[in-house]
Parts: C-alpha cells; sequence; structure tokens
C-alpha cells in the first residue's frame, strides 16, 4: 500500500483505472503514491483551507497509456496527482502550487479547472499548460498576470 495523510485517504489516491486489473475487468485499485506528494497535499489543503479533490494521483502503466500520459510520467511513479478545489480556478491552483518548495511541476487546465502538481526531483520547476482537448501546449500565464 502506498502513502495516505490525515485527509487522503487510500481509496483518493489509488489507480482508478478500467480495464487495468490482472484479469482485464476492473482497475488494478493499486495506491503506489510516494509520502513525498501526499506531504504535497496535504500542504497544499493547508493553504486553500478547504478540502482537495483527487481526479487522479497513482496511475498503473496501463492507466496511464489509457489516459494519454506520457511514458515517464510522474503518476506512475507515484509523484503526481491531478486535483482541484471547489470555487478556485486552475490559475489561483497554480498560484498556491508555487508556494510550495516540494511542487516541482505544475500544469494547468483552465478550460477544466485542475492542476496536475508533482513532486519531481529537478531543480527548476516545469510548468505547463493543457489545451482544450486535454493535450499539452506551452505554459502561458493567468490571466490577471498578463495585464
Amino acid at each position: 500500500m502506498g502513502a495516505t495523510g490525515p485527509h487522503f485517504s487510500d481509496a483518493e489516491l489509488r489507480c482508478r483505472g478500467t480495464n487495468c486489473s490482472a484479469d482485464g475487468t476492473r482497475s488494478c485499485g493499486v495506491n503506489g503514491c510516494q509520502q513525498a506528494l501526499v506531504d504535497a497535499l496535504e500542504a497544499f489543503r493547508a493553504l486553500v483551507g478547504q478540502p482537495v479533490l483527487i481526479d487522479s494521483a497513482y496511475r498503473c502503466e496501463k492507466h496511464n497509456a489509457q489516459a494519454g500520459g506520457v511514458g515517464k510520467s510522474e503518476h506512475v511513479e507515484g509523484l503526481a496527482a491531478d486535483i482541484r478545489v471547489d470555487g478556485m480556478t486552475a490559475a489561483q491552483l497554480e498560484t498556491v502550487a508555487r508556494r510550495i518548495p516540494a511542487i516541482r511541476g505544475i500544469g494547468r487546465a483552465d478550460h477544466q479547472q485542475y492542476v496536475h502538481i508533482d513532486v519531481r526531483s529537478t531543480r527548476t520547476l516545469a510548468s505547463w499548460c493543457y489545451s482544450p482537448d486535454g493535450k499539452w501546449c506551452s505554459y502561458y500565464p493567468p490571466m490577471a498576470e498578463a495585464a
């Protein structure tokens, strides 16, 4: 079993892929999340002061491929989560994520109002955005920052 925290359960963090179990009929249900990710999620929750909803955290390789994830995805390593918070925009979520030193990867999806966060081991922050069709696109600043 992978890491959990006071505000993040095994059920929220485990693989939710369809048909990725050994027999191909259901999710494998594995929680492969690393403690560093859960610690970053707890820090994020403390800053926003409300529940953080996990759309996707750990993904087995089969689920990651089904989701269109990159081959060396931090999700497969248990180092990433796609999150949202009710009432917050993706740009607001990104601003919070940038305040947490352990978060080294941030992908913002303005059209779906979520962010990908990860605790990769690089020194520099990687940031990117997702287009409306869910594909990676170059980073762009939130509208308030662009003005």
